[in-house]
C-alpha cells in the first residue's frame, strides 16, 4: 500500500522505550495535536478513495486478511524513522512486532511518500525577497555584518559499499569513480546549500565519490542557474577553496596565514561553517548515514533515500522554530538510544562515523565524512588557467570580484581575526 504521511505521523520523530511500553515523543502541543490528527484522518482518507478509484491495491483488498490486522500509518513512519536514525531491524521488530519484512517496506514507503509531499520539496528561492531574507538570517551571526550571503555550498560524503557492477553501468561510469580517495571509501558527492538555521536548501547527488566538490558542484542544476543570473542584487554563496571565486561564489584567500586577507578568511569562515552545522545534524540526527548504506540498497534508491532524509531534516528544523526560539537547533535532536549506538558500532562491517569534532555552535560535525572533494585532480587544465588569470584580474581590479568589496569591508571596520584564533589558526 502506498501512502502519503500526514503530520500526524511526523510528530513521531523519535520513540523512548519504557518496559513493553512505546512512548511516541511528541513535537507538537495536544491542541495542535488533535487539530492535526483531525486533519491527518481527512487526508489519509481521501488519499485511500483516490487510490482506490485508481484500482490500485490496498491492504483492505489484499487476500488473506492480515493474521494481526492492519498496520497503522503512524506504527510504519515510526519504524522508518527508527531505522533513519540508525536502529537495528530486529529491535524494531520486537518493540513493534512486527516481521523484517514490513520493516523494510514500511522504509521504501516513507521514502516515497515524503518525496512525493509537495510541501517537503526542495528548491532554492527564486524571488528576491526570500533570497534576501537568508541573507539577514547571516548578516545577523556575522560580526562583520557581511549582508550578501544568501547561503553557503559544500560537499558531503554519502558512505555506500563498493556499487556493483550493474549499477557502475546504469550510471555509466566505472566503480572507481565511486571510490573517494581522501577517505578511503566508496561513495555518492553530495552538494548541498544551507541557511543560518541549518535549513538544506538545495541538494544534488550526481557524481560518484570520486570527483571533486568544483567538478560536482558545478555539474548541478543550480550551478547553471546561477549562471543564468539566479541570484538578486548582489547576493552570492560562501564557499571553501574547493570551488572558483566567482561573481556569485566567494571564497577564502589561498595561502594566506596574516594581515587583512586573513582577516577576511576568519570572518568568512563564520558563517560558512554554517553548512558543516547542517550536515553535523543530518548526520547526527539521521545515524543511518553514519555507516555504508546497506549493501542491498541500489544507487538509485540512495540517492532517493538521502533526499528524503534532508527533507525531514528541514522539516524538524521547522518544527522547532516554531516552538522554540531560534537559536541553536542542535537542541532539537534527542539523545541516540544505547542500542541504537551499540548496534552501528558492532553491526557495520566497515565501521562506522564518530561524531567527535565540535564547531563554535556545539553541533557535533561528522568529519569522517566531509572535505572528501577537496582536490582537483579532475579539473581540466584549461579550467585551472582560468581560476589563476580570474584570480589576477581580481587583484588588479579589486572592484571586480564580490570577494574583493568584502575584503574592503573588513578593513574599514578595523576588525581582525581574534586572538585566540589567530593562535589556533593553521
Amino acid at each position: 500500500m502506498r501512502f502519503r504521511p500526514s503530520l500526524l505521523s511526523l510528530l513521531a520523530v523519535f520513540k523512548e522505550r519504557k518496559g513493553n511500553l512505546l512512548k511516541i515523543s511528541p513535537v507538537l502541543s495536544v491542541s495542535a495535536a488533535a487539530e492535526v490528527l483531525y486533519h491527518g484522518i481527512k487526508d489519509a482518507a481521501r488519499v485511500l478513495r483516490r487510490y482506490k478509484k485508481k484500482g490500485l491495491k490496498t491492504d483492505s483488498n489484499t487476500p488473506p486478511p492480515i493474521p494481526n490486522g492492519r498496520i497503522s500509518t503512524s506504527v510504519r513512519l515510526a519504524c522508518a524513522l527508527r531505522y533513519f536514525a540508525g536502529g537495528s531491524p530486529y529491535d524494531i521488530m520486537s518493540v513493534y512486532g512486527v516481521s523484517h519484512t514490513i520493516i523494510l517496506d514500511s522504509v521504501w514507503c516513507v521514502v516515497e511518500a515524503t518525496n512525493q509531499v509537495a510541501d517537503f520539496y526542495i528548491e532554492y528561492p527564486k524571488s528576491c525577497f526570500e533570497q534576501k531574507k537568508i541573507a539577514k538570517g547571516f548578516e545577523e551571526k556575522s560580526d562583520v555584518g557581511f549582508s550578501n550571503c544568501a547561503g553557503c555550498v559544500d560537499g558531503l560524503l554519502i558512505w555506500t559499499h563498493k556499487p556493483t557492477e550493474k549499477d557502475a553501468e546504469m550510471s555509466g561510469v566505472g566503480q572507481k569513480k565511486f571510490l573517494c580517495g581522501r577517505k578511503s571509501k566508496f561513495g555518492l558527492n553530495c552538494q548541498a546549500i544551507s541557511d543560518v538555521r541549518g535549513r538544506i536548501l538545495d541538494i544534488s547527488i550526481v557524481y560518484g565519490g570520486a570527483s571533486s566538490d568544483c567538478l560536482a558542484f558545478e555539474g548541478s542544476d543550480i550551478f547553471q542557474k546561477l549562471e543564468l543570473g539566479l541570484l538578486h542584487d548582489d547576493l552570492v554563496l560562501f564557499g571553501d577553496n574547493a570551488y572558483l571565486n566567482s561573481k556569485f561564489m566567494v571564497t577564502p584567500y589561498p595561502n594566506v596565514s596574516s594581515g587583512s586577507k586573513d582577516d577576511f578568511n576568519f570572518f568568512h569562515s563564520q558563517l560558512r561553517i554554517r553548512v558543516e552545522c547542517a550536515f553535523g545534524m543530518l548526520v547526527g540526527r539521521w545515524g543511518l548515514l553514519r555507516a555504508a548504506i546497506p549493501q542491498n540498497i541500489s544507487l538509485t534508491r540512495t540517492i532517493a533515500l538521502v533526499h528524503a532524509l534532508a527533507k525531514l531534516h528541514n522539516f524538524c528544523i521547522d518544527m522547532h522554530d516554531k516552538m522554540h526560539s531560534k537559536e541553536p537547533a542542535s537542541g532539537d535532536i534527542p539523545e541516540r538510544l544505547q542500542e541504537d549506538e551499540d548496534y552501528m558500532v558492532t553491526h557495520s562491517p566497515e565501521g562506522y562515523i564518530t561524531m567527535t569534532t565540535t564547531d563554535v555552535s556545539g553541533v557535533s560535525l561528522p568529519s569522517g565524512l566531509m572535505d572528501c572533494g577537496h582536490h582537483s585532480d579532475d579539473m581540466p587544465r584549461a579550467l585551472r588557467r582560468t581560476r589563476s588569470i580570474l584570480n589576477d584580474i581580481e587583484e588588479s581590479c579589486p572592484t571586480s570580484q564580490p570577494r574583493e568589496l568584502l575584503h574592503l569591508q573588513v578593513i574599514e571596520s578595523q576588525l581582525t581575526r581574534p586572538h585566540e584564533n589567530q593562535i589556533n589558526h593553521k
